[in-house]
């Protein structure tokens, strides 16, 4: 066979002689051809070693202790957000540091953009579009809280207490001291409650009662509140715990199964927060994340951020 007059024979072939007319039916106008180019992006962003990230480490270090201790905490941020020089966020679970924001320029789509340094805590950094960083933190991610003004952290004292106030009883936090390992194996478990006595007296039968998991418990601390039931304390505490809310069946000295509630495996200084935010009631701004194991600020619709 002869390929090259094969060839030859197919291109002369009168199917594919076209008009004049016919060919203009396959023109692109030139503004759709414009539309469908794509426009090859001039730069794109470097992710490189960090040389002076000797200068961060202590500091990302500090962050996440303080997210730890409830000082600060993490914020959904809505669409409409605008980043900040200087706070940091998290992306895909790992933190970094806004270091820098270059000079504004309108960008395509309108909104001011710029180029960015962004250090990582794994000790890189990058200089991503600002636009672009912005949708990667609301998409996949969370910004750091700042650290809030606290002039009192212990509550009320009693010169906090006014005549027009009522002392309606005291929160407690317990530590078991159960034997059984399903119990005494679990690290950070707390049991949160309210009562209207005296803490001594509410736990003095502890090792007979379900609600104390049927053994000695531990008093971890202890705050008068005021102004405040019972029922409305729980179903806060309930509310922002459920998700770390420790599962877990005692049999009572009756043969009887109980599933207490009360107890919740979550790091004490977080505790410590949340009962300071029932009693300044700013709590129902706030779940707990458990994987992150710090608090969660719930982002609202019509919060600007920062």
């Amino acid at each position: 066979m002869d390929i090259e007059k094969e060839l030859e024979g197919i291109l002369n072939d009168p199917l594919l002689d076209l008009s004049e007319e016919e060919a203009r039916l396959f023109d692109i106008p030139q503004d759709m051809r414009k539309a469908m180019a794509k426009k090859k992006a001039d730069y794109v962003a470097q992710h490189k070693l960090c040389e002076n990230f000797d200068d961060y480490r202590d500091l990302f270090a500090k962050i996440h202790q303080e997210l730890k201790q409830g000082k600060r905490s993490l914020v959904r941020i809505n669409k409409t957000a605008t980043l900040a020089a200087g706070r940091f966020y998290f992306v895909g679970g790992q933190m970094l540091l806004l270091e820098h924001i270059g000079e504004l320029k309108r960008s395509s789509n309108f909104l001011p953009d710029a180029r960015t340094r962004c250090i990582y805590e794994n000790g890189t950094e990058s200089d991503i579009l600002l636009q672009t960083l912005r949708k990667n933190v609301v998409g996949d991610g969370y910004a750091v809280s700042e650290l809030e003004e606290e002039t009192d952290k212990r509550f009320f004292h009693n010169s906090d207490i006014t005549a027009d106030d009522k002392v309606t009883g005291t929160v407690y936090v317990l530590q078991s001291l159960s034997k059984d390992p399903d119990i005494c194996s679990q690290k950070n478990l707390y049991k949160i409650g309210f009562t209207t006595s005296t803490v001594e007296e509410r736990i003095a039968n502890a090792e007979h009662e379900p609600t104390y998991l049927m053994a000695p418990v531990r008093i971890v601390a202890t705050y008068k509140v005021v102004n405040l039931n019972a029922q409305k304390f729980e179903d806060l505490v309930h509310q922002v715990l459920k998700n770390v809310q420790f599962q877990v069946k005692v049999i009572d000295d009756n043969g009887i199964q109980h599933e207490p509630k009360e107890w919740f495996i979550v790091p004490l200084p977080i505790v410590d927060t949340i009962i300071q935010r029932i009693m300044d009631a700013s709590i129902v701004h706030y779940t707990y994340n458990a994987q992150m194991q710090c608090l969660e600020e719930l982002a609202l619709p019509a919060k600007a951020f920062p």
